[in-house]
């Protein structure tokens, strides 16, 4: 029987170049690629496909629905004499090979392929990456990767990262995101998908919804990045606040308030996050400046000047014990510009609890929270671009459980220098409107 597509499979079916798909279980990812490939196979003599998976078990499972849909579509172009478990055939020299890589990946090495695809592709360690790409040096190929999410790193992550959360232009793939819910209960009835199956569907993920853990059906169903379960800014805060568009000319009659986040030793990227103040209770978000590998003597002339444009109310920079900001703090006290504006708004700072002893504070804490809470006031918008939406949303909590200590929340982020630079400029701006924004941590 004709499996009927859903409209996002014919999407991935019309897709030219590198493709990912990110989905849910049971979807139709797996039957999408295999058909896909056997078309090409068919239209175009000689293509070679790589198809890789971490067990020879996940591999053969696209191999043979690769075979059944050669068999049933095409029977007069499968060539069977030159067929074998691990090899598909088409008799205009097109060739399938499946091969599982293991840990390492150099399972993958000695072949050439026209296509390479990656099953379970998060999954996949880097070595394997290493040893894979070159399959379509020589080909002109592409790689088609699927895979439900497994945590925010790797090739997969790293990807699928560029082109759907900071939609960058030169993006390598075309990504295709799909959760087992929305598939599930959207798929059209059809003679493949029939009222019956549709109504075990659903009943099954709410069943599975009650016995799984949120990180677990997110992950196998929801198709979320582990970490995106825990996220401290949802999707529905940040649709709520990034809604600016960047002013076209500075209003000089508002107090402005500046962020900075400084790129530590290794990293690329710096910040410079800019808010005014609209009136005693509303601030707007109208510059996110990014550097990129800059000196720390370049970050202060770029405060100073900043500093010339628009005559900040507050500067605020994290200077705690071993940041660079330490010395870029110094400069900029002795600095006639900037002395009487800059301040340290450190993620660590020494404060004094109601028995007046001295103790660390966590004050990162407090940083986010203010935002949060600003945000969720309506006291706060911040600018509609997707790089800074997606610094947002990498911002994950969790809570750090020790024996005879104090249970505390820990946030942090895997693209989080703008969300950085916003925390700072938030709290110079909450400041400024004489709240109490002191947040106890947990």
């Amino acid at each position: 029987m004709e499996i009927i597509l859903d409209e996002w499979q014919k999407e991935v079916e019309e897709a030219e170049g590198d493709i990912l798909l990110c989905t849910g279980r049971r979807v139709g990812k797996t039957y999408i690629m295999a058909k896909k490939a056997i078309d090409l196979m068919v239209s175009k003599p000689k293509t070679p496909i790589v198809i890789v998976s971490l067990t020879e078990d996940q591999a053969m499972i696209i191999h043979f629905m690769a075979l059944h849909y050669l068999e049933e579509k095409y029977p007069g172009k499968y060539d069977k004499r030159n067929t074998t478990l691990k090899r598909l055939t088409v008799k205009n020299g097109s060739t399938m090979i499946t091969r599982p890589v293991g840990d390492t990946g150099d399972a993958a090495r000695g072949f050439e392929g026209g296509v390479l695809i990656v099953d379970e592709a998060s999954r996949m360690p880097k070595l394997f990456w290493l040893a894979a790409k070159p399959i379509l040096l020589t080909t002109n190929g592409h790689i088609w990767m699927c895979s439900t999410p497994f945590g925010k790193k790797g090739y997969f992550w790293e990807k699928f990262n560029e082109s759907y959360n900071l939609k960058k232009p030169d993006a390598r793939f075309k990504v295709f995101y799909k959760s087992s819910e929305d598939v599930m209960t959207n798929r059209p009835i059809s003679r493949s998908w029939t009222k019956k199956q549709r109504e075990g569907a659903v009943r099954i993920l709410e069943e599975d919804k009650r016995d799984m853990t949120e990180l677990e059906y997110g992950q196998e169903y929801l198709g979320l990045f582990l970490e995106d379960v825990n996220r401290l800014f949802s999707d529905e805060w940040i649709k709520k606040v990034c809604i600016m568009e960047k002013p076209d000319v500075i209003n000089r009659k508002c107090r402005h308030y500046m962020g900075v986040d400084i790129a530590r030793l290794g990293k690329d990227e710096g910040t410079f996050e800019i808010l005014r103040k609209i009136n005693k209770d509303k601030f707007e978000h109208v510059e996110n400046l990014i550097t990129k590998k800059k000196l720390t003597t370049e970050t202060e002339e770029k405060i100073i000047e900043l500093e010339k444009i628009y005559s900040f109310k507050e500067i605020g920079i994290d200077a705690g014990a071993g940041t660079l900001g330490v010395s870029v703090l110094d400069h900029l006290l002795n600095n006639h510009f900037t002395k009487k504006k800059v301040t340290a708004v450190n993620n660590r700072t020494l404060v004094q609890d109601r028995d007046d002893k001295s103790r660390i504070h966590l004050l990162k804490v407090d940083l986010y929270n203010n935002l949060k809470a600003m945000g969720e006031r309506g006291e706060i918008k911040l600018l509609n671009e997707d790089i800074v939406k997606a610094s947002l949303a990498s911002i994950q909590y969790d809570y750090l459980v020790k024996e005879k200590q104090k249970t505390r929340l820990v946030i942090f982020g895997s693209y989080s220098h703008i969300a950085e630079g916003l925390i700072r400029a938030a709290w110079c701006a909450a400041k400024d409107k004489s709240l109490n924004i002191w947040v106890d941590y947990i």
